[in-house]
C-alpha cells in the first residue's frame, strides 16, 4: 500500500479501489486544551486511534441502517478500516444542535451555552487558513460543489443529526455538534473520513462526554 495522506489523527494509504485509515493515538485541541473542535495536535493517548475507529465503524454503520451512505467497508484491525475512495470535496459540513465551542467564542455575547440552534453550517476545509466559515454562494462561486450538491449535503447532514439524536436519547444523552465530509463517487454524493468523538459532541447533564464515555455508550 502506498501512503497518500498523513494527517494529524490518522494515515491514509491506497489499496486497489479503496483506501486504508490507521488511526492515531494523537488528541486534538485549542490553546493546550483537549478540544475535538481543535486543529492542533496537543499530545497522544494510548488507544485513543482504535477508540475513534470503533466509534466511527459504529456510527456509520448505524447510519447506513438508515438508508444514509458512507464510505466505511470493513475494519481490517483494532487501528485499520477500509473505505472505498471518492473524490473529497474540500469543506466541512457542522450540524449544531446547541451552541457550544467555537460557535460560543464567535458570537460571545450573543449566544448562551447549550442554547438550541438546530443549524448547518460551512467551512472550507484548509489548516492553513484554520478552516473558516464559508457561505453558500462562495462554495459555488469558487466552484467547490454545486448549489444542487450544497442542499444535497445540507439535507443529509440533518438526516444525520435525526438518526443520531434518536439514538442518543434513548441512552439518556443529547447531541451536541458534529462535522461531517463528503465526497463525490459515482455520480453521488456520500458521507466519507469519519464520525467519532473526534468530530462530534455529545452531552449529559450539562457535560461534555469524553472520548472514553462515549465508546461506553456504544458497547
Amino acid at each position: 500500500m502506498r501512503l497518500v495522506y498523513s494527517g494529524k489523527t490518522k494515515d491514509v494509504y491506497e489499496d486497489g479501489p479503496y483506501l486504508v485509515f490507521h488511526f492515531k493515538d494523537t488528541v486534538l485541541g485549542r490553546e493546550g486544551r483537549e478540544d475535538s473542535g481543535g486543529n492542533e495536535v496537543i499530545g497522544e493517548k494510548e488507544g485513543k486511534g482504535s477508540l475513534v475507529l470503533k466509534q466511527t465503524e459504529f456510527f456509520f454503520r448505524l447510519l447506513e441502517e438508515n438508508g444514509i451512505k458512507t464510505h466505511f467497508v470493513e475494519r481490517i484491525d483494532e487501528r485499520r478500516a477500509r473505505f472505498l475512495r471518492a473524490e473529497r470535496i474540500p469543506l466541512e459540513v457542522i450540524y449544531r444542535e446547541l451552541a457550544y465551542g467555537s460557535f460560543l467564542r464567535r458570537y460571545r455575547g450573543w449566544a448562551e451555552p447549550f442554547q438550541r440552534l438546530g443549524i448547518v453550517e460551512f467551512t472550507l476545509k484548509d489548516d492553513s487558513l484554520d478552516d473558516p466559515i464559508i457561505v453558500e454562494e462562495a462554495v459555488r462561486a469558487l466552484g467547490i460543489a454545486s448549489k444542487n450538491e450544497v442542499d444535497e449535503m445540507k439535507e443529509t447532514t440533518r438526516k444525520v443529526a435525526g438518526v443520531l439524536r434518536e439514538f442518543l436519547s434513548s441512552k439518556g444523552l443529547q447531541l451536541v455538534d458534529f462535522k461531517l465530509e463528503f465526497g463525490r463517487l459515482n455520480g453521488g454524493l456520500i458521507i466519507i473520513d469519519e464520525l467519532s468523538g473526534d468530530t462530534m459532541r455529545v452531552a449529559k447533564d450539562g457535560r461534555i462526554l469524553t472520548q472514553e464515555e462515549l465508546s461506553g455508550v456504544i458497547r
